[in-house]
């Protein structure tokens, strides 16, 4: 009962990224809804957050599992996904299934987040038939 919780210190940077991540997305987001409704403005705060987190975590992560694996790797990015791989180990080393998904996470989530961050700033008409499937 006496042990203490600590934060290490790439456990904190994880998530002084995360919320770095998130105040980005929500400045870009609300800057580009400036003069539109609520509803446009925090669609386009959710979107600029999820691509960010695709292409700024989720990407390096697809890189560094390509071109080695994260447990041999340094710096900001791998030490959030060492914490991560802490608790499933997949994500310290190769693996397909993983990396597979991540791959079609980062290509075609970020791509779309992007695609609709573009239809709901130029008001195109489709852009409910994408983001709702309509």
């Amino acid at each position: 009962m006496g042990d203490r919780w600590e934060l290490g210190a790439a456990a904190g940077g994880s998530l002084l990224l995360c919320a770095a991540l998130l105040a980005a997305g929500c400045a870009l987001g609300l800057r580009l809804g400036r003069g539109r409704g609520a509803a446009d403005r925090w669609a386009l705060v959710w979107l600029c957050y999820d691509a960010l987190v695709h292409f700024v975590l989720e990407g390096p992560f697809v890189y560094l599992s390509l071109v080695g694996n994260v447990a041999n790797s340094d710096g900001l990015i791998a030490s959030l996904w060492k914490e991560y791989g802490k608790a499933d180990a997949r994500w310290l080393y190769f693996d397909p299934t993983i990396v597979s998904v991540e791959i079609l996470t980062v290509a075609l989530d970020g791509s779309l987040a992007l695609f609709l961050i573009y239809a709901i700033v130029k008001e195109k008409p489709y852009r409910d038939r994408v983001a709702w499937g309509e």
